[in-house]
């Protein structure tokens, strides 16, 4: 992952850049616009004014809901009306002074365009009326389009903004808006409170009537039906039960009471016995008295019974006052019981009288409690009337005390102030804004470019994927390197010519190209070990690999090593080998191969090196050349050659358009795969030697070609080697 984003470092930061250019174009072509804000608070407290208009008169909050209607009534056509008026139409429609070069070429379009409509449509003409209404509606859209209306966080404030190319406009339509808004507010709640009080009226002097009416009519029922009240709110029959009640209670007390006094001094008088009498009599005077001498004489009798005895005349004479003293005290005692005789009967009496009057009293109860249900609806009827008649009565008054003094449910907190920065465009969230874009723009386009890179790029890959070597890498010659190599050019017939990249590897000896034929030569020979000779073919996949150039040149580097060496273009179909270094050779392996021509006659020679070349011949037509590399002929030929030489490199055509290669591989030692660097799909490259598996056993390694060494080491994480060809290209010169 690190690699591919190192790999892909330059489209991401071209596109950086790129984005920064264009958010600075955009900062510079940009028209200043300057924002200033003002802030409301909403009383969360304060009460609804229009609240007496409906029934459920109680205070309320803000919610959510309410503060999102009052942000809408800030956008209200009728605010923005207002703000109109206290700025003015033609301040909030004049033309901004500070233009960037993109809006004034905008406005030069959109002009050049309105002259050139009128020129062939003439405009209609409006009148004075209509003209003013399209204004008026200009202004309002201007001012739809630059208002800015928030809530600040979850509080009862509401920031009010306004965007301007002018600093001083944009504050002073903030806080007319702000104005506008709570003069707004008065207006509506002064409308609703006396629309309240209109209403409030004409009910007011209804429930007053029906009040009276029902209070009439309860005290005409009350006089009809005898219903008085006392003054504890109770009728005055209810309050005689209650007092005859209490005296009946009181009656059977005494009743009881004197009954029993009575009963009890009957049975005193009836037993005859002295000091039961005295309880009764304790309160008697003649009782005591009696009593006393009684008491006195029977002291005085027992004394003189002592003295004189028991029938001394004296004491017979005291034994008869006492006995007179008794019978004085019984006698008294009756009379007393006939007083308690007749206290008795008295009670009796007055209890059967007050138990007459309870049940005549009660039978009047029973029809004033009927009357007396009538009675309560009524009061009830009356009562409702009136709290409803005072509760409308206190509510008009203070609609009338609202109307004097009207309150506003929203006060400004936070004034606009002229701002002294635009607030758009910022050069620095313009420029950054651009760099992410750009970035993301490059990521992706680098993102593309990775994955559609399906090629070889390191001999890593090789290794993992094909589990072959690579033998060394090729570096891309440029230009101006192969101005540096002089062509070789011959004018006879019999020697091999060739560009300067044929000849690249044996005019750079200590190069990396160079290094990479050695290192070539150093497989063939280590694998092949002391055959002599080697065949050795070079084979790639695809045209236009470079396969050709690489044979061309690890045969020269072989000869001038003073090995050798014949290079045989077997690309019968393509011939650019030999096109190359034998445009002029009209004969080769073709005709050898076909026609039996002789060796010797086709033979050319590389004259500094001395590398012996069989070009692939002219006029080969659409002959089935596979038919003839892999023929006998070619065997006879291999052997023939052979006999004077220790290399022998072929070029063979690409293995994947052609058979060629499988058809001939039985006749090779070994063979060098050319792929060019992160061109040739891997896929490709395993079907491929899936597809020939005798071409893979013969396979002594892979020349990664055309290598981007100043890349190489983006490609490497695994291998260090792969990312010194840096350092090795600078230790080669």
């Amino acid at each position: 992952m690190l690699a591919a984003v190192r790999r892909q470092m330059r489209p991401v930061l071209i596109g950086i850049s790129i984005g920064a250019t264009l958010g600075l174009v955009f900062y510079l072509s940009k028209t200043p616009v300057y924002f200033a804000g003002t802030q409301l608070l909403l009383d969360s407290k304060s009460k609804v004014n229009d609240e007496v208009a409906v029934t459920a008169l109680s205070e309320l909050g803000l919610d959510t809901g309410a503060v999102d209607s009052q942000v809408e009534v800030l956008k209200s056509m009728n605010i923005a009306n207002s703000v109109i008026a206290k700025v003015g139409l033609d301040r909030v429609l004049d033309d901004d002074k500070v233009q960037s070069l993109a809006a004034r070429g905008i406005s030069a379009v959109k002009s050049a365009i309105r002259s050139v409509k009128e020129t062939f449509l003439p405009p209609r003409k409006l009148t004075p009326e209509q003209q003013d209404a399209a204004k008026r509606e200009a202004a309002l859209a201007y001012l739809t389009t630059n208002l800015s209306l928030k809530r600040v966080g979850r509080t009862y404030v509401i920031e009010i903004g306004f965007a301007s190319t002018q600093p001083d406009k944009a504050a002073q339509i903030a806080n007319a808006y702000t104005q506008a808004y709570v003069d707004d507010q008065f207006s509506a709640n002064f409308d609703a409170t006396r629309r309240a009080s209109d209403w409030l009226l004409p009910r007011i002097q209804e429930l007053r009537q029906k009040a009276i009416e029902a209070d009439l009519a309860v005290q005409s029922f009350r006089g009809e039906k005898g219903l008085i009240m006392t003054s504890t709110g109770s009728l005055v029959n209810e309050q005689q039960v209650g007092e005859i009640n209490t005296q009946l209670v009181l009656a059977r007390s005494d009743v009881a009471r004197a009954g029993a006094k009575y009963d009890r001094i009957q049975s005193i008088i009836s037993s005859g016995q002295m000091d039961a009498a005295v309880s009764e009599a304790i309160d008697n005077p003649i009782i005591v008295e009696l009593r006393n001498k009684a008491t006195a004489a029977a002291k005085t009798e027992s004394e003189l019974a002592n003295k004189l005895g028991p029938g001394h005349y004296q004491v017979q004479r005291l034994r008869s006052d006492i006995a007179e003293y008794q019978r004085l005290i019984f006698s008294e005692l009756g009379r007393i019981a006939e007083s308690y005789r007749s206290e008795r009967d008295i009670s009796i009496a007055r209890e059967r009288a007050l138990e007459a009057q309870l049940k005549n009293q009660v039978g009047l109860s029973d029809v004033a409690n009927k009357d007396k249900v009538a009675l309560r609806e009524l009061e009830r009827e009356a009562d409702t009337y009136k709290n409803l008649y005072e509760t409308m009565l206190q509510r008009y008054q203070e609609s009338l005390q609202k109307q004097s003094f009207p309150v506003s449910e929203a006060r400004v907190i936070s004034v606009a102030a002229v701002p002294s920065m635009p607030a758009s465009p910022k050069l620095a969230l313009s420029v950054i804004l651009g760099s992410i874009l750009g970035f993301i723009g490059g990521a992706g386009f680098g993102a593309v470019r990775e994955l559609r890179d399906l090629g070889f790029r390191s001999a890593s890959q090789i290794r993992e994927l094909l589990r072959l070597e690579c033998i060394g890498v090729m570096p891309r010659i440029s230009a101006r390197q192969l101005a540096m190599v002089p062509p070789l050019t011959s004018s006879s017939p019999g020697r091999v010519a060739g560009s300067a990249m044929m000849r690249y590897g044996t005019n750079h000896i200590l190069s990396p190209f160079a290094e990479t034929l050695r290192s070539a030569k150093v497989a063939v020979d280590f694998t092949v070990g002391d055959k002599a000779p080697k065949i050795i073919a070079l084979a790639s996949v695809l045209p236009t690999e470079g396969k050709s150039t690489i044979s061309k040149n690890f045969a020269s580097m072989l000869a001038q090593q003073g090995a050798r060496t014949v290079l045989i273009d077997a690309d019968l179909r393509f011939r650019g080998l030999s096109d190359d270094i034998t445009p002029h050779a009209e004969k080769g392996l073709f005709h050898i191969l076909s026609h039996g021509v002789p060796v010797s006659s086709v033979l050319m020679v590389e004259p500094d090196t001395g590398l012996l070349f069989i070009p692939a011949g002219s006029d080969i037509g659409s002959a089935h050349t596979s038919n003839l590399v892999s023929s006998p002929a070619m065997g006879r030929l291999l052997s023939d050659v052979g006999a004077n030489a220790d290399y022998i490199v072929i070029d063979l055509p690409p293995l994947g358009p052609v058979v060629d290669v499988r058809a001939a591989a039985k006749y090779f030692d070994g063979i060098l795969f050319v792929l060019e660097w992160g061109a040739t799909s891997r896929d490709l490259v395993v079907d491929a030697f899936e597809a020939n598996p005798q071409v893979y056993e013969k396979c002594l390694g892979v020349i990664l070609n055309k290598v981007d060494t100043h890349r190489l080491h983006f490609y490497t994480s695994k291998v260090p080697q792969d990312g010194l060809h840096k350092k090795y290209a600078a230790y080669y010169g």
